[in-house]
This record gives structure tokens, sequence and C-alpha cells, in this order.
């Protein structure tokens, strides 16, 4: 359906930019990398809420005329960076106009010497920080998404890099932001005696479209020294991390394997202890004997075969993998500006954790970096395999992330097969990161399964106290579930967003389901 009006909107534009309102681009931009969409493309179902019109904008005086003709044609507006959230947060759910910011990549670097940079929205990361690190600097932002996702998507959704614990999450780099509001005008924050930034990362659009930041920038480390130690349990590698951090130490990685994650994660091939690896083969060539020994690939085979001939087979693979390695995998590294500061915290960060667990050298900390973005492609050989997979990201405090993650696994077990990581952590407490992966026979019976799975994992991190997001944001999956998270902020969002955007064009359905504003 055309929008009334929209060759109008193509008059107020640069030359640079465009609208498109074809089937191709409205189709394509129906849908961020929220796997629910995927598996519904997948099984030939039609998009669920595709935009009226696409428009692709040149400069930031294009994103105020778009906004200024939303508002005065009463039109949604959904902003969209690189599209690779997994929440539907780029998702139009009351249609409209779709506002593709990418060629937003403007930078200042006159402050840098400062500590500070200005970039606009919709610069990809990874440009972003080689472009940093060709001057000198570093953002420290390092997200799995870092080749595909936008600047303007990381403050949109308070996104958190690989490197958390030494560089913070996104909010921890922001100085100021620009953003277009609601009627069409550029405003700034950080300048102001109430300053407004902290409502606008992570709101998703919701309260106006944030066209560029001041950001804080660190000079480049040029040493680092990463190890591996085995932990006997997720409970002593999660003390270790607590009392690393809780002393004062910023390492820049502390990342945490529950058991069968060790096994993906390939710690078997950087030292990390086994348990019984011979009786696995045996029992893979029992399964299929015209196969070889237990690859990756096998074990993804094995599990497939497990979830589709067995009954209770999630179950039983849940049940068993704990049982693949005798230790979970915890990977530490430190980053400092030359090899004295590198050494020296590595003494101390080493030190504090080698007292309690079992060090395995250097080799898995520098598996580990060697493989940091890899693993967003290891989901496609199981999507391959006629299975579908997704992450989750919780949060909670020390003491209650031991019966988050257990409460989740137990939730999740009948339904898939699951495993996390700890990756993100601070002084309070950190977060969990669930894959799963589930087989399914047919697309149509993908979806299905894939709904179950959510409502159960959600229904599990709400009795177990957990936060259901932390870095990943809210969009349209997890928008009914923020009212356990924050109790009464929903009247506070509203009172915001009446006064932001009184009309409610903007990304709408996000955060909270916000009813009965396009009456």
């Amino acid at each position: 359906m055309t929008l009334p009006g929209i060759d109008s909107l193509r008059a107020l534009l640069s030359p640079e930019a465009r609208v498109d309102d074809g089937r191709a681009a409205t189709t394509v931009y129906a849908r961020d990398c929220w796997p629910l969409l995927n598996l519904r493309a997948r099984a030939g179902m039609p998009a669920m809420h595709p935009p009226e019109a696409v428009v692709f904008v040149a400069t930031v005086q294009d994103v105020v005329a778009t906004v200024g003709w939303c508002h005065a044609h009463r039109v949604p507006l959904v902003p969209y960076g690189g599209g690779s959230g997994v929440a539907g947060a780029a998702v139009a759910v009351s249609g409209g106009v779709a506002l593709d910011l990418k060629r937003l990549d403007a930078l200042d670097s006159t402050l840098a010497n400062a500590g500070m940079v200005y970039a606009e929205a919709g610069w990809i990361g990874a440009r972003l920080e080689h472009e940093l690190n060709r001057l000198g600097y570093t953002l420290g932002h390092f997200p799995s998404s870092l080749g595909c996702s936008t600047l303007g998507g990381y403050l949109a959704t308070r996104s958190a890099g690989q490197l958390s614990s030494r560089h913070g999450k996104i909010e921890d780099m922001v100085v100021g932001m620009r953003y277009v509001d609601a009627d069409g005008t550029i405003r700034e924050t950080g300048t102001q005696r109430h300053d407004p930034s902290g409502l606008l990362v992570g709101s998703e659009g919701t309260l106006g479209v944030i066209v560029g930041a001041w950001l804080r920038v660190e000079r480049r480390p040029l040493a680092r020294r990463a190890r591996g130690f085995a932990a006997p349990s997720v409970e002593s590698g999660l003390d270790a991390i607590r009392t690393v951090l809780q002393a004062g130490h910023r390492p820049a990685v502390m990342r945490l394997y529950d058991e069968f994650d060790t096994f993906i994660s390939g710690a078997r091939k950087a030292g990390a202890p086994a348990r019984d690896a011979q009786a696995w083969q045996q029992a893979f060539k029992a399964w299929n004997p015209a196969a070889g020994g237990l690859t990756k690939g096998a074990a993804l085979r094995l599990a497939n075969g497990l979830l589709s001939r067995t009954f209770g087979g999630a179950w039983a693979l849940n049940m068993t993998a704990p049982r693949i390695y005798d230790a979970c995998l915890l990977i530490v590294g430190v980053e400092e500006e030359d090899d004295a500061l590198a050494e020296a915290s590595a003494a101390d960060v080493f030190g504090a954790i080698s007292d309690r667990l079992q060090d395995l050298g250097e080799a898995p900390g520098e598996h580990w970096y060697a493989n940091r973005y890899k693993v967003s492609f290891k989901m496609s050989p199981l999507i391959d395999a006629g299975m579908f997979v997704d992450t989750m990201e919780v949060a909670t405090s020390w003491e209650n992330l031991p019966r988050l993650h257990d409460e989740v696994r137990r939730a999740m077990a009948s339904h898939v097969f699951v495993m996390a990581h700890f990756s993100h952590a601070y002084r309070c407490g950190g977060s969990i990161y669930f894959t799963f992966a589930g087989f399914c026979r047919d697309e149509d019976d993908a979806v299905a399964s894939y709904t179950r799975t959510w409502t159960a994992a959600m229904d599990a991190v709400q009795r177990a106290g957990g936060a259901v997001t932390h870095h990943h944001g809210v969009g349209v999956m997890k928008a009914g579930r923020l009212e356990h998270d924050q109790d009464g902020a929903r009247a506070l969002f509203d009172s915001v967003k009446g006064t932001m955007d009184p009309q409610g064009r903007l990304n709408p359905g996000k955060l909270w389901h916000v009813e009965g504003r396009f009456a």
C-alpha cells in the first residue's frame, strides 16, 4: 500500500537520499535478525509487519525532513540501522516508514586527545573501530556483531561488547547525543542541566531518532596477556570472577563457559580437560557406524538425531552434556598500553585466579581471541541440519546467578538443548548468555517450538528473579515482560513518551506495548 503524499516527501530530501516503496524493499525491511521472523520467512509465511516505504537518508537534514513529514502526515516511523537486532526492535508493527540511517557516517576526531570523538549513528562498529585505531584510539566496544551492527543500534539497545569488564557498556561511553525529536527538531544532550541522555540510551527509537553521539575514547592498547583456567563448577568459576572484580581489577575479558559450552567453544583444541573422550567416540560410532570421530560437526548430527528420534531427546542431552568435560573453561585477558603494564596487570589478575582454579596456560586465551567473532557463523550449520537456534541474555545479582542458570536450564530442558556462558560481569552481578537449539519436523513446527521455548524461558527468568534482558534490547519479543523487570516504570515511560512523542509515532509497540495510539 502506498503512503498518501509520499511524493511530497521525496521532494524534501537531498539528491543523494531516496524513497523506495516497492515490494522488495518493504519486504527486506519488514524484519531484523529476530530468529522468529527468519523462521517464518523460511516457512514461506508472509511478512508480519512490513513498512509501507523505506527512506534511505544521506544527511541529518534528510532525517529532519523525514521525521517532520511523518509528524505532519501522522505516519509511524521506525529507525533502522544494520538490521542485526535479535528482538524485533526494528519491526514496523504499525507500518509507516522505515528510516535507514547507515549513510550517516561523519566522524569528528578533533577532540580525540581530550578523550572524545563525535560519530554519526550509521557507522558500522568494525569500520568505526578501524578508523579510531588508525588514529591511535579505541572505543572499546566489541559486540559479536561488530562487522554488521551500527553505533545507532548500540545506543538504542544499551549494547555490551566482549570487553565490557574493562570498558563498560555503551552507556558508559556516551558523553552526549544529537537526536531528532518527534516533530523533526534537532536536539542535543549533554549540555542541559537536566540531561536526557539516560532516557535516550536504550529507548529503541521510541523517544527520538539518534543521529550521532559524543563518545569517550581511550588510547589503543598495544599489549595483551590472555590465559585459560579450569573451574570445577559454574559456581567456583563465578566466585573467581566476582573476587577479581570486587578487588578493583579491570581485566578486558572474563568469560566463563558452562560444561557443554566449554566443548562447543573449541576448548578441547586449547587444553581444557575432557572427560573420557574415548567413551564418547565409541558412543557416537555406535549411533552412526559410518562416521569417524566425534568432531564438532558430528556432535551436531548426533544432537539432531537424538532430538528427532528419541522421546525426551532434548532432556537426555541436557542431562548428559555436563559430563562431557570435567571442568568449566574460564577465559581471562588483560590489555594495556605497553608490555610492562600488561605484565603487571596479568600478575595481579592471573595470580588472584590461579590460587583458586587450575591454570591452563596461554593457549585457551589466545584461541578465544583468534575466534572471538565466529560464534554467529556457527548457527548456520545447525539451521542447515534442520534445527533452530537462538540466544538469550539475562542478568541478576551474584548470589542469584547460579539459581537463574539452573532455573532457565531446567525450564528449557524438555524443549531444546541449552548451554550458557557468562561474559559480562560487574561488581554487583552479571549476565548469563544462553544459546539453545531445537529440532523441528518442518518450518511450521519450528515457529511453534520456538515460541514455546521462549515462553518457558521467560517464565523461568521471572520466577528466578532475573532481568529478562541485558544488552540485546527489548523490541517486540520482550515488550510484554518488561513490566516484571521495572515495577512501576510503565507509568513513567508513558509520561515521558507522552511528552516527547505525544502522537506515539516513533517506533510504536517497543519496550512496552503502546495501545490505542493509532485510532
